[in-house]
């Protein structure tokens, strides 16, 4: 082998390899001002995608003042953003969970650990469960559907981490299971495999058999750190992994979905909500403090993205296509802005 060859082959690698480590150094950053947005009030929080109606539902609960216990739920047209109806609710919703199939938007009311059931087509109030009671006053916080085994799990919020899992049984609309001692935050549902993944505000991943709703395991994912704080997780069940967002801490953690083990760990910000897209194999998560959504690759676990918003990114929904994330936005308590919804358009990425 002559010099010039041994030459050409030394650049050749040295190529190959500052294009394998520029992978992350060409993540690009985006700001809010390129997509379209609406402004819509005070309190907005999650966010549910109607396909059949082309549209978006943004949960409200514009005040916490004990005086004020209604609530909001816009409906906004998915193309244009432009609001439809302003729909009253007797309390305030802060979760919401589509049943798209049976015209249910299933909304948890916050602060008085409660569920209502929204007909999508009349916009009335059908139903409202009451789960809390005098002795245990959890809030709810998330409310996520099982559609292949007709259940809706609710996480309810206590003091000193005495959280309570209720599993309302969606066919009858009634009360099926209360789990105490869970102190469970997010849930992520894999309907194929028969599980759900909760996480928890001890940084615990626990799972549940999806047709009996008990809990299968419970494992404290990174010892280490103490002051964990898990509030979602989204699923790629295909590869046994899930991302955790956590509002403490830095870091979007990688699990083994099987184990908990942690796989690997996405530089960013403390974190709130993550969506996982399989059509463009992608993770995207809200960071309400630095103000920022990341756009994660799950193949190879980097930050590929970032969009810049003015306010305070909050929770997201995903177009049945991927291609479009719609994103509830929330201003400073002391802002005199509206809380918006972004509409990210995710083939300009």
């Amino acid at each position: 082998m002559n010099f010039k060859t041994l030459k050409n082959q030394s650049l050749c690698a040295l190529f190959i390899s500052l294009a394998l480590q520029a992978g992350p150094a060409f993540a690009k950053d985006f700001s809010e001002d390129r997509f379209a947005s609406q402004p819509l009030g005070h309190g907005v929080y999650e966010l549910a995608y109607d396909a059949g109606q082309k549209a978006v539902y943004a949960a409200s609960a514009p005040s916490f003042d004990k005086d004020k216990t209604t609530g909001d739920v816009f409906q906004l047209a998915a193309d244009s953003l432009k609001m439809n109806t302003r729909i009253a609710t007797q309390r305030r919703p802060f979760a919401v969970s589509l049943d798209e199939q049976n015209y249910i938007l299933w909304l948890g009311n916050a602060l008085d650990g409660s569920v209502s059931l929204l007909d999508t087509r009349t916009h009335k109030e059908l139903k409202t469960l009451q789960l809390a009671d005098s002795e245990n006053q959890a809030h709810v916080r998330e409310v996520v559907l099982d559609k292949k085994h007709q259940r809706l799990y609710v996480s309810g919020i206590g003091s000193e981490g005495k959280g309570t899992l209720w599993v309302v049984d969606t066919q009858n609309q009634k009360l099926a299971h209360t789990l105490k001692g869970m102190d469970p935050v997010g849930f992520a549902v894999d309907e194929a495999g028969n599980k759900v993944y909760a996480v928890t505000g001890k940084g615990e991943l626990i799972t549940l058999d999806g047709k009996t709703s008990q809990a299968i395991s419970r494992v404290k994912v990174d010892p280490s750190e103490p002051n964990h704080y898990f509030l979602n997780i989204a699923l790629n069940a295909a590869k046994g992994v899930g991302f955790i967002t956590d509002s403490n801490t830095r870091d979007v953690l990688v699990v083994q979905l099987d184990s908990g083990k942690i796989l690997h760990r996405v530089p960013t910000p403390n974190s709130i909500a993550a969506v996982y897209n399989p059509a463009r194999n992608e993770v995207y998560v809200t960071h309400r403090n630095a103000r920022q959504i990341s756009v994660i690759d799950t193949d190879t676990y980097s930050l590929k993205h970032t969009v810049k918003t003015a306010a305070m990114p909050n929770s997201m929904a995903l177009s049945p296509d991927g291609k479009t994330l719609f994103v509830s936005v929330k201003q400073d308590e002391k802002a005199t802005q509206a809380d918006y919804v972004l509409k990210l358009d995710l083939t300009q990425f």
